[in-house]
């Protein structure tokens, strides 16, 4: 089945004086496998979903749900712009059952409202504790995707043809963007076209198992395009997990490894399935603009990453775990068998991450030993998601952030720096870690050689 192309209508600004969720210089806090409430959560849901759908007031929406969710005790964040919605809310089943009811009834946005009576509500056990407070937001993507500074209008063009363009293209591969001049010179050969679709958990599963099986798997990539800090603490077998600290960065990855892609058959994951419907267009947009794969010089003549085609799992791990594994897939007897994906499945709450299986990909940033446990980098002002055992987190049990293991020796340096000397409010400066090369080795199954314990990287003190 073939994927809606998604319309992508002028990006609207955050809504004025809406209020800081955190403190300036602060992020969330992580709460592994729990949150620490003894709310009985049979009792109520954490909800995932989102739509593609054009909304023609997303700021009154904005006010119907902040009010609708707030007199009702649902907690979450949901993102609202002119492309659609991307939420998850946790709360008594009442709570959730009115956020959703709100949704399907909005008279303002009948295509809303006809697209939320049929939405994928991702369920799983949850109280209103998952989160901190609500936050609702107007914003400019559901998902933030486009360039933030800097090469924006070049990145927009390369990769959706025109400010008002169809992110990926439409399924025909008809070319978008404004009239055509009569009297211009006839373009290049259209490429041929990439179809995007997607493939139900079960599908994707065999897909997975297959190319696994198969002699040969030069043909089919298996693409994670979630950060780097998500992928790391589990993935499916095989996957090309890309060394990203944010969506928006995923183009540039491509860009430097478009052999990967080139030609080839991928298949794409993430959380719940809402960053792979712009990752797979974009995907598919390769070389539009390069005149079908026209004569290069070098190595990579005629190389434009453009894949053979793209298949997205349909509601991502969480609809994984759900319909492959049972609703209770890390208990589950022979889970760890079975289970194409190994490890945990990264979530932006206060359960910090959910077993899909007991299987430990990573490894502790401070000494190398083999764990799972999230953290964050010791260093001032800096939130990088680390790996951090028990054993180097000081055995505080939250890792919200105690523990002293850094991300890079830079960030240590300055942090030292700033505690030693009297008086100092130096400005953070960005570090040696916020780098592909840094974000690759944690990627790695082990640690290299001599990388862990040295002063200059994951030195815990």
């Amino acid at each position: 089945m073939s994927a809606p192309a998604l319309e992508h209508p002028p990006p609207v600004a955050r809504l004025d004086g809406a209020p800081r969720r955190l403190p300036k210089g602060a992020s969330d806090p992580i709460s592994q496998r729990g949150g620490g409430c003894e709310c009985d959560r049979s009792k109520g849901a954490i909800v995932l979903f989102y739509a593609y759908v054009p909304i023609a007031d997303p700021a009154s929406l904005v006010t119907e749900l902040r009010a609708t969710c707030g007199s009702n005790g649902v907690t979450g964040k949901l993102r609202i712009g002119r492309e659609g919605i991307n939420g998850t809310a946790a709360g008594n089943h009442v709570g959730i059952d009115a956020m959703i009811d709100a949704l399907a009834s909005c008279a303002r946005e009948p295509r809303l409202a006809a697209a939320a009576k049929s939405l994928d509500y991702k369920h799983a056990p949850g109280c209103a504790c998952l989160f901190d407070d609500l936050s609702v937001r107007l914003v400019p993507e559901i998902v933030p995707f486009e360039p933030s500074a800097g090469g924006a209008k070049s990145a927009r063009k390369k990769r959706r043809g025109g400010r008002h363009a169809t992110i990926g293209g439409d399924d025909d591969g008809d070319e978008r963007g404004t009239e055509t001049d009569a009297s211009a010179p006839s373009a290049p050969s259209a490429p041929v076209p990439c179809p995007v679709g997607y493939l139900d958990p079960r599908d994707f599963h065999d897909a997975v198992r297959n190319r696994a099986a198969s002699a040969s798997t030069s043909d089919v990539v298996i693409l994670d395009v979630r950060n780097w800090y998500e992928s790391r603490v589990g993935h499916f077998e095989g996957a090309a997990l890309a060394p990203i600290r944010r969506f928006s960065q995923l183009p540039e990855y491509v860009e430097s490894n478009k052999t990967l892609f080139h030609g080839k058959d991928v298949l794409m994951y993430c959380t719940g399935g809402v960053r792979c419907e712009k990752a797979a267009r974009y995907l598919a947009s390769l070389g539009e603009n390069d005149g079908g794969g026209e004569e290069k010089n070098g190595d990579d003549a005629g190389v434009t990453g453009r894949p053979r085609s793209v298949r997205q799992l349909r509601g991502g791990i969480v609809a994984y775990a759900r319909d492959v594994l049972g609703a209770e897939a890390g208990a589950e007897a022979g889970a760890e068998t079975k289970s194409a994906y190994k490890g945990l499945n990264f979530v932006f709450d206060n359960r910090g991450a959910v077993p899909v299986t007991s299987d430990v990909v990573t490894w502790c940033d401070g000494c190398g030993a083999r764990s799972n446990r999230l953290g964050k980098c010791g260093g001032f002002g800096c939130h990088v998601i680390l790996v951090v055992c028990e054993a180097c987190g000081g055995g505080n049990g939250d890792a919200n952030g105690e523990a002293r293991v850094f991300c890079c020796g830079s960030c240590e340096a300055q942090t030292i720096a700033r505690e030693t000397t009297p008086g100092a409010k130096r400005k953070r400066k960005p570090c040696e870690c916020d780098g592909y090369e840094s974000r690759r080795r944690r990627l790695l199954p082990t640690p290299t050689p001599g990388s862990v314990g040295q002063a200059r990287s994951w030195r815990v003190i």
